[in-house]
């Protein structure tokens, strides 16, 4: 029930009389620190919950008040230590566990948050809070099918709670649960909930189940709610892009940078738009800048890479992909990407130098997965070809053997490098050393993907170890990552 300050000042009143007359009465003093709360006295409250500690040493209340109004008046510190008193005197004190989880969750320390919480929710497993306070700090380290039970919970206790639905509904759009996070986040909306975040999850939503209208509808609602929002932004323009509306989405990603100029992901966005309309030189400046703003957003990179092939300049091509590798130390696939580069562009000897190093490391470890097989097998390709245009027939037959063990249908799926990186007098290079069932087996499959009038790449001999018998490659292509 609620009471207005004149009546709650009346009780105040007729509580400090109590307590002058009754000084030792701890339940007064109790009512009466209790009424200063509600009225907003700061000092006056503590001063009577420190007095009633005075009296009773022990007195879980007077520390557990005092805990939270020193929390209300950002004495943090002062609040945890009253928190730890209650906790002292009784070890299951469930809302000064509670308490002390939420204050060690302001200050980063999540694991100790979560165990104070976790003890919390044990001893009262009814307790809304304590739920909603997990389901928060699981996400926060990433345990996110822990945090998704914890809401659950609160949706069971309470089934109308519109921030477990909320967050419900943004879990299940991470997950790819599509049509989960569409149920649960109507669910929040006919609750009256019409908070951006949640047409923001539809939309995401939508846009997953490739139900593009919807999702233009929802994400341009979360906008109109939130204008000022550029990821919003951001994220409409990609739904238009998606539905084909290039232009549309153009016309977002430029209205984000009219306000947001140096916003990475717009500027990125806008060069890929600009790339398909066919201005490229326009899409290079963006994605140039997005370098500027980050230079560890490898994806502008790979973009930049793509662009100065198609204009056949490789050393400009392989400096971004160099970039990449520095970047990503723990990948090969930079590293394989480079000896292609170098292929492509003539310099035989760093590309056999730099896939070598790739394989001395894949072969530490037999690969397992598909996925590791299937690298391994694009590693020994390339190095057979590598090899194979130097000259050394017996190597290169040997590495395309060994790129077929682990991957039979490695030819199929190199199709377009075959048809852009050998050439007919290779192929027959090939053959003709060919000895084994295996060599001759793999060199036909290799040999139905190359192209007549495929040239070798710039400087390098059309017939193996044949001085001289070079000529300028083919204009190249974007490259495409298998």
């Amino acid at each position: 029930m609620e009471i207005d300050e004149k009546s709650l000042s009346e009780i105040i009143e007729r509580l400090e009389k109590e307590v002058s007359k009754r000084p030792k009465d701890i339940s007064t003093r109790l009512q009466l620190a209790l009424s200063y709360m509600r009225l907003g006295e700061t000092e006056k409250a503590k001063e009577q919950l420190l007095k009633v500690t005075e009296i009773d040493k022990r007195n879980v209340d007077a520390y557990y008040y005092l805990g939270i109004t020193m929390a209300d008046a950002e004495e943090i510190d002062e609040a945890k230590a009253a928190w730890e008193k209650v906790l002292s005197i009784d070890k299951n004190h469930s809302p000064s566990l509670y308490f002390l989880g939420k204050l060690y969750a302001l200050e980063g320390n999540i694991d100790q948050a979560i165990s104070l919480t976790e003890r919390a929710r044990n001893l009262q497993p009814s307790n809304v809070l304590a739920h909603s306070q997990l389901g928060e700090l699981y996400l926060a380290k990433g345990r996110v099918k822990d945090s998704l039970l914890e809401w659950h919970e609160v949706l069971k206790l309470d089934p109308s709670n519109v921030q477990a639905l909320h967050n419900v509904g943004a879990i299940y759009t991470d997950l790819q649960m599509y049509d989960e996070a569409l149920d649960t986040l109507t669910r929040a909306e006919r609750l009256g909930s019409e908070a951006p975040l949640l047409h923001f999850n539809k939309g995401l939503s939508y846009l997953g189940k490739q139900e593009y209208d919807k999702a233009i509808e929802s994400l341009a609602r979360a906008k109109e709610l939130e204008p000022e929002n550029i990821h919003t932004a951001t994220t409409l323009g990609e739904a238009y892009a998606m539905s084909g509306d290039l232009d549309a989405a153009i016309e977002q990603w430029k209205e984000v940078l009219s306000t947001n100029p140096d916003d990475l992901f717009a500027n990125y966005n806008l060069a890929l738009g600009l790339f398909q309309k066919g201005e490229k030189d326009e899409a290079i400046k963006l994605w140039e800048k997005c370098i500027l703003i980050n230079p560890n957003y490898v994806p502008a990179r790979q973009n930049l890479a793509t662009c100065f092939l198609m204009d056949d300049e490789y050393e400009k091509a392989i400096h971004q992909w160099e970039q990449i590798r520095m970047l990503e130390p723990g990948s090969p696939q930079p590293m394989l990407v480079l000896a292609e580069l170098n292929y492509r562009a003539g310099d035989l000897v760093k590309a056999k130098e730099i896939v070598e190093e790739v394989l001395e490391a894949q072969r530490k470890a037999e690969p397992t997965s598909i996925e590791e097989r299937k690298f391994r097998s694009d590693c020994e390709f390339l190095c057979g070809t590598v090899n194979l245009a130097l000259g050394n027939a017996r190597d290169g037959l040997k590495n395309w053997v060994t790129a077929m063990r682990y991957n039979p249908n490695f030819a199929l799926e190199s199709g377009a490098f075959i048809s852009r990186a050998i050439w007919p007098e290779l192929i027959a290079f090939a053959k003709e050393s060919a000895k084994t069932e295996d060599e001759k087996r793999v060199v036909s499959l290799v040999g139905s993907f190359v192209k007549e009038d495929a040239a070798p790449p710039r400087g390098v001999d059309r017939i193996p170890g044949t001085k001289g018998t070079g000529k300028e490659g083919l204009k190249w292509r974007p490259w495409e990552r298998k």
